[in-house]
């Protein structure tokens, strides 16, 4: 199988490109122009014989078509301000949907046969209670899940006119080996080891962490399987309070230190409540092969 895998460099694409090339399918990684992240592909001599890397901008996939040829697959994982203050910046957060767009045009013209996106538990907003895929409505709060959402609602009307195969796995936490700096786990691994105190909410919220590597197998299933279309929430089957995970980072990095719950105010209509229901990922014969405290002690 061939597959087409936009945000290559990500955190997240350069897992699934390495998780694509190890299981014997050949990888069109996309990157930005000029991107000083290639290196991050640079996998073993026998793996990159089957990666081709292609230089293109959000927003010119079409161009890029003749220089992949045929493909079976295509992975949209690009997306701008994905963290930060970005995140509620609605001109940065409308362009994506238009990307979006553009994606799946070029899939459908590479021949592929599905389009596979990456949406996030963020259009959900707050759910106190379990999620579930065709049931919970969404309700967005920030700019970044409204898009995301928006971008999974037009893309499926888009491709069913275009007639190619739509699958939205909606990403929970994922953490790991390579993470971006500023992600929870890292605050609390990074603050402790200086010897301070992490300034936390009360962490009274579920949560649910998924390792990098199973993230990126799960992707590749959806991919893989004929039968996948529609909405998959990627996430493992250990969703518990959040303060416990943040306990069980602090017995691993620090035993006996110190963790300032409560110390920074959080809204609770913007606190995000992550209790995925995992059955449909299940279904296709998936399960996670790294549990939490593997990963973290990988991490650490």
């Amino acid at each position: 199988m061939k597959a087409v895998i936009t945000g290559a460099t990500g955190f997240i694409g350069t897992a699934l490109c390495e998780e694509m090339l190890k299981n014997g399918h050949e990888v069109t990684a996309v990157v930005r122009p000029g991107s000083h992240k290639k290196e991050k592909l640079h996998f073993s001599a026998e793996l990159n014989q089957h990666l081709q890397i292609v230089e293109a901008a959000l927003g010119h996939f079409a161009s890029f078509s003749d220089q992949i040829g045929k493909a079976d697959v295509f992975y949209h994982l690009a997306w701008n301000g994905s963290s930060g203050a970005a995140r509620e910046d609605f001109a940065i957060q409308q362009t994506n949907i238009g990307y979006m767009a553009d994606a799946v045009r070029a899939a459908v013209k590479c021949g592929c046969r599905k389009f596979v996106g990456a949406g996030s538990q963020a259009e959900y907003g707050v759910v106190r209670g379990v999620a579930k895929e065709e049931e919970t409505v969404p309700h967005p709060f920030m700019m970044y899940g409204a898009a995301k959402l928006a971008a999974y609602q037009m893309g499926q009307v888009l491709a069913k006119q275009l007639g190619i195969q739509l699958v939205w796995p909606r990403i929970y936490s994922v953490y790991g080996v390579g993470e971006n700096p500023g992600t929870l786990v890292n605050y609390v691994i990074d603050t402790l080891r200086k010897g301070e105190v992490p300034e936390l909410s009360s962490c009274e919220n579920m949560w649910n962490f998924m390792y990098i590597t199973d993230c990126a197998r799960a992707l590749r299933m959806l991919g893989e399987k004929e039968e996948t279309e529609g909405i998959y929430h990627v996430a493992s089957e250990d969703t518990r309070l959040l303060k416990e995970f943040v306990e069980e980072i602090r017995d691993v990095v620090g035993p006996g230190k110190a963790l300032g719950f409560g110390r920074k105010e959080s809204n609770p209509e913007r606190t995000f409540w992550l209790e995925p229901d995992v059955g449909r990922l299940i279904a296709l014969d998936f399960n996670c092969g790294i549990k939490w405290k593997a990963g973290l002690l990988k991490k650490c």
